[in-house]
């Protein structure tokens, strides 16, 4: 790949004439100290091969795999914390999520845009089920056109964002989250979409690499924990409590998700 030389504009040929560097390199050193760490982190939570899948596998695995010219769409939910963690943009890539209006289902109409506007990039959507599921009618217009997208769908059963939301910010127990499970490699296999179902961890670098591979459109249903919390960095107390009280007050699975945690915790300490 031929990579030109962009020439910088006036303004900026000036300002940066003007720039001296900073001999204090302690500012710089710890940020970076901090990117090595949160790195290291999401790869070995990247690399757990425990059941059922966790949903940054898909994310670790998927990120390897992408070309450095690939077209990422997502949607608005869990799904966008593990693109945002795992999905390296590098390079040519482009990334298009509903950020400000944060609004499901958008994921892949703007794939299919992507691919029509670039037919011989990548793309990928990278997406919740129950996004997925708003607009679904649209893999049938994938196929129809032959568009080359590959749609990853983060199937855990759940409104992932509201579930959490109400758990780690206003301390509720879930409530009206869960959606009716949908066979999705199916689903496209009837719209004429080539479908993948993937539950494995130890298989899930094979399935998607085979599924990047097919020519034209195809679907990876990738089923995984849906009690795995997308905790931030840093959780601030009150999230914290808010957490510890919606478990105690009677959240589904609250020991499942507490075990979570707690696993996560101890793989940073280790």
């Amino acid at each position: 790949m031929v990579h030109r030389q962009r020439s910088l504009p006036a303004t900026r040929r000036a300002f940066l004439a003007l720039l001296r560097p900073n001999e204090d390199r302690s500012f710089l050193e710890a940020a970076q100290k901090s990117m090595r760490e949160w790195r290291q982190s999401l790869k070995e939570q990247g690399e757990r091969r425990e059941a059922p899948m966790k949903p940054q596998v898909v994310g670790y695995e998927l990120n390897k795999l992408l070309a450095s010219d690939t077209i990422v769409t997502t949607d608005s939910g869990t799904n966008t914390s593990w693109a945002a963690r795992y999905l390296d943009m590098r390079e040519d890539m482009m990334f298009a999520v509903s950020g400000n209006l944060a609004t499901m289902a958008c994921g892949l109409p703007y794939a299919m845009a992507a691919a029509l506007a670039f037919p011989d990039r990548q793309v990928v959507a990278f997406v919740g089920d129950g996004g997925l599921t708003m607009l679904m009618g649209e893999l049938s217009t994938c196929a129809k056109y032959a568009l080359n997208v590959k749609v990853v769908v983060i199937k855990n059963n759940s409104l992932g964002q509201i579930k959490w939301e109400q758990i780690a910010f206003l301390g509720n127990p879930e409530f009206g989250c869960d959606l009716h499970p949908i066979d999705f490699a199916a689903v496209a296999r009837a719209c004429g979409v080539v479908g993948y179902a993937l539950s494995d961890p130890a298989q899930c670098a094979a399935v998607l690499r085979e599924a990047l591979d097919t020519p034209g459109p195809a679907l990876i249903e990738a089923t995984v924990d849906p009690n795995e919390p997308p905790l931030p960095p840093k959780a601030t107390f009150e999230q914290t409590k808010n957490l510890v009280e919606a478990l105690a007050r009677g959240t589904l699975d609250a020991g499942q998700i507490a075990r979570n945690i707690a696993l996560g915790k101890i793989r940073e300490l280790i």
